[in-house]
């Protein structure tokens, strides 16, 4: 009794901060543990041939090495030295990384079923509409008649050659821009990029809707949006969403803390292009029903 007495003392004079203290070190090591009790089974039950490690830092992996928005010559870099698979750490992440044509074929195409059930950023799980893109979806059901309705509607030989008109009048119109610039001032440095971005974007509109729609009113934005702002809105957006990044994807442990800013900014990317695809959906049922012709 006096010793239990003694101890019930002794715990009451510890003060609050070292109580966390503990607490705090405990959690971590329990996680590290867990992580640890883990690779050990991962690593004595799995034949798959392992594959070369990119040296990083303990906790964070290799974040620090990918600090900037296109990492794509950092990946290109490391390529050269560890081959053309390999893996690097994001923070509680282990990341395969594929640098060849024919590896991203079998791993996207061929043997899609076995990493369809990746797990997706935060932006990506919103800005997919939680894997409701053929590309990002799981293999199964949904998976293949997204893909077959691609293949029939776009990308099929088929429908290639029903939209063939649609890219020679874009490959017309990307020569006369580029022929009148040229004209008007040899000298000046001619902006590829922009020409041939609009060009593609309004290929796009005339496959999916039969029409280069120049601007439309969203009524859930209350503003008309020009063609310009339609393209910052479904491509501009979302592949500034894609990339984006939320520290929590790294740190799946500590996803309780709020990270609002981030929240919001997808968030509002989402509302602005569901707005848009309602609007064009409404514009595209109205032309239908009034029975013009839609060429697609």
């Amino acid at each position: 009794m006096i010793t239990m007495a003694r101890i019930i003392q002794y715990l009451q004079t510890i003060s609050f901060v070292n109580s966390v203290s503990v607490v705090g070190l405990s959690f971590l090591f329990l996680i590290f543990l867990k992580r640890f009790v883990l690779s050990g089974r991962k690593m004595g039950s799995t034949s798959l041939p392992t594959v070369p490690e990119v040296p990083g830092l303990p906790i964070i992996g290799n974040l620090l090495q990918l600090k900037e928005k296109k990492p794509h010559m950092t990946f290109t870099r490391w390529a050269e030295i560890y081959g053309p698979v390999y893996s690097i750490r994001t923070g509680a992440s282990t990341v395969i990384v594929i640098n060849s044509a024919e590896n991203a074929k079998e791993a996207m195409v061929t043997r899609f079923s076995s990493i369809s059930t990746r797990k997706l950023s935060n932006a990506l799980k919103i800005l997919t509409f939680d894997k409701c893109m053929v590309a990002t979806s799981d293999y199964g059901e949904f998976h293949n008649m997204a893909k077959r309705y691609l293949l029939t509607n776009t990308l099929g030989a088929s429908a290639q050659r029903r939209h063939r008109h649609h890219r020679e009048t874009m490959m017309e119109n990307i020569s006369s821009q580029l022929h009148a610039l040229v004209k008007d001032d040899p000298l000046r440095p001619v902006n590829f990029k922009k020409i041939f971005e609009s060009e593609l974007f309004g290929l796009a509109m005339k496959q999916v809707l039969g029409k280069d729609v120049q601007s439309i009113y969203v009524e859930e934005l209350g503003t008309t949006l020009s063609r310009k702002e339609m393209h910052k809105v479904l491509v501009v957006d979302m592949m500034e969403g894609a990339i984006d990044v939320d520290w929590r994807d790294f740190f799946p442990y500590l996803k309780w803390i709020p990270n609002k800013s981030f929240e919001m900014n997808i968030q509002q990317k989402h509302f602005r292009r569901m707005a848009l695809m309602n609007a064009l959906i409404q514009e595209q049922m109205k032309r239908i029903d009034s029975g013009e012709v839609v060429f697609s």
